[in-house]
């Protein structure tokens, strides 16, 4: 095996590894599930069943999404649910 083999196989395992998704993607999965443990624990300790529904979202979400731009709109929407909620 020469070395161009060996790069696109070590390309290929990479994006494997991180299910297709970017840095940027990583970075705002790993900022929305922060967000969402603190909705989960602030749901818990208040009994707020919305705010507990869009932790656990939080949570989830980025697992099934790889798109960057579709993570971003995604978690700023569940980010805004439970302020949302209680406004109106």
């Amino acid at each position: 095996m020469d070395s161009p083999d060996l790069l696109q196989t070590a390309s290929g395992l990479t994006g494997a590894l991180t299910g297709g998704m970017s840095m940027w993607g990583m970075a705002a999965s790993g900022l929305f599930s922060l967000v969402g443990i603190i909705y989960l624990r602030q749901g818990r300790a208040a009994n707020d069943v919305n705010r507990i529904l869009c932790g656990l979202a939080l949570l989830a979400y980025p697992f099934f999404v790889t798109k960057t731009v579709y993570i971003v709109l995604v978690g700023a929407a569940l980010t805004a649910a439970p302020y949302l909620m209680e406004k109106f």
